[in-house]
C-alpha cells in the first residue's frame, strides 16, 4: 500500500453550528456536498476539497456507544485523520497476517473503499483508497444505493 496525501480531518461535536462557525467565518472554510450519512454534520471545502470533516455527536452518548467497532455501517464518527491511499487490500491482507483489528466498508455512490484501524493510542486511521481492486476486497459493509 502506498499512502498518496492527507485526504481530510474529522472531528466529533457536540456544539456542531459554533464549530461550522468557526471554520466558516474565522478560516474562510465553505459548507459543501456531503454524502446522505445517517450523523449530521458538515464537510468544510477550501480550494474544492473537503478538508474538514464536521460530525455532531451526542453529548449523552456513552463512549462505547460512539466506538468504531460497534457502528461499522457509519464508521469515521469518532476524531481521526484520513489518508488517501493506493492498494490498499495490501495492508488489509498484512493487518489480517497479523491479527490487527481493522473494519471497512465499500461505498455505491462512487469508487471509495474505506479502511479504519486504531493505532497503539487508539487514535483511528482512516485509509481512504479511491481506486480499489475490486477482486481483491471483501469489505464487511457494503451500501446499496
Amino acid at each position: 500500500m502506498k499512502v498518496k496525501n492527507l485526504d481530510h480531518w474529522s472531528i466529533s461535536t457536540s456544539r456542531l453550528e459554533e464549530t461550522r462557525e468557526f471554520f466558516e467565518n474565522i478560516l474562510g472554510l465553505e459548507v459543501g456536498p456531503r454524502p446522505n450519512l445517517m450523523s449530521k454534520g458538515y464537510w468544510m471545502y477550501t480550494g474544492g476539497t473537503a478538508y474538514v470533516h464536521l460530525i455532531e455527536k451526542d453529548p449523552a452518548a456513552s463512549e462505547r456507544e460512539r466506538s468504531m467497532s460497534d457502528s461499522p455501517a457509519e464508521g469515521g464518527l469518532e476524531d481521526h485523520i484520513a489518508f488517501s491511499v493506493e492498494a490498499s487490500h495490501k495492508v488489509v491482507e498484512s493487518m489480517k497476517q497479523k491479527g490487527i483489528e481493522y473494519w471497512d466498508r465499500l461505498l455505491p455512490d462512487r469508487p471509495l473503499y474505506q479502511v479504519f484501524i486504531k493505532e497503539p493510542n487508539g487514535f483511528v486511521i482512516e485509509l481512504n483508497d479511491y481506486t480499489p481492486a475490486l477482486d481483491k476486497i471483501s469489505p464487511i459493509v457494503v451500501y446499496d444505493d
